[in-house]
């Protein structure tokens, strides 16, 4: 604690750190101030997933007793004094980045999206309005949920609207014959490249452009887990194993050009499943399998951490 205190009060007497910054690395290195930023927002996160799905088991488990109107009249509310008490709290839109004004903003709006998505699973569970064409109330969720992202600046409702575009994919085309054997290997690549085009439309547009990371995020490691997962299921060489390497390249060199580190752990990890698939075909024996593993996913790691500590993410 003393070192740390001295190496403070250098880099304030050589004018690296202001006397404002000063007193707050004071406050945290002598426990005088404790942030809990990331710990309130997990138990925020946490709390609003429990609460949706407390409110789906409810409504599932006591809807002959309570009646419909019972479950639907408050949960309908809940969505519309959710959204309603955004339009009244947030900020004029802009297609650039807007903070949220407070820190529960983010997870009322969330709660209101969850919520919505409670509501249509059970009109459709009660009354089969839409019967075999149910995976409408996928895509209408996520519309509403990409909007309301778009709008609130908010990326929660965004990764809720891309995981639930890639529902009302599986669902939707999976009925379609022209997919052939494998649907979902070729659906997953689909999702993928949509994904990836709705990330590039946007920037293109200048419309939050913060928002590319978690479009790019989902693309690639729904292409790279699809790629690596066909390389395991082939029974030896295949054309597989070459696209599953040249993406996992690209999203490695990628990651190192734009200095994001996740990019290059997501394209490291695929590249080298992949790539040890094929060379344990042929070992030896399991030693010499054994041996492959420990010293390869060590040097593995050794490097991630050596790339990572000279790797600075840009502004």
């Amino acid at each position: 604690m003393r070192t740390t205190r001295r190496y403070l009060d250098a880099w304030r007497a050589d004018g690296r750190l202001s006397p404002a910054q000063h007193d707050a690395l004071d406050a945290l290195v002598s426990r005088r101030r404790l942030s809990l930023f990331v710990e309130l927002n997990a138990l925020l996160y946490v709390g609003v997933l429990a609460f949706a799905g407390g409110l789906a088991w409810t409504a599932r488990a006591y809807s002959d007793q309570w009646g419909d109107l019972a479950i639907l009249l408050p949960a309908t509310a809940l969505v519309l004094g959710c959204f309603a008490w955004a339009f009244a709290k947030a900020q004029p839109y802009s297609p650039a980045r807007v903070e949220s004004p407070s820190l529960v903003f983010d997870y009322v709006l969330y709660l209101g999206c969850l919520v919505l998505g409670v509501v249509f699973g059970y009109a459709e569970y009660r009354f089969e309005v839409l019967r075999d064409q149910w995976d409408y109330y996928l895509l209408a969720s996520a519309v509403v949920y990409f909007a309301a992202a778009y709008r609130f600046d908010n990326r929660f409702v965004l990764s809720l609207g891309i995981a639930t575009l890639g529902g009302w994919f599986g669902v939707r085309f999976t009925r379609l014959t022209w997919f052939g054997d494998e649907p979902a290997r070729l659906l997953a690549l689909t999702y993928s490249v949509v994904v990836a085009g709705m990330a590039l439309a946007t920037w293109q547009l200048r419309i939050k452009r913060h928002f590319l990371d978690a479009y790019l995020q989902v693309a690639a490691i729904v292409v790279l887990t699809t790629l690596t997962w066909s390389v395991l299921e082939s029974d030896g060489l295949s054309p597989w194993l070459l696209a599953s390497m040249a993406a996992a390249g690209s999203t490695l060199a990628g990651g190192v050009h734009f200095r994001r580190f996740s990019f290059v752990v997501y394209g490291a990890f695929a590249g080298y499943v992949s790539l040890s698939r094929e060379l344990l075909r042929y070992s030896a024996g399991v030693e010499v399998a054994f041996l492959y593993m420990v010293v390869s996913a060590g040097l593995m790691v050794l490097g991630l951490v050596t790339l990572s500590r000279r790797m600075e993410p840009r502004p």
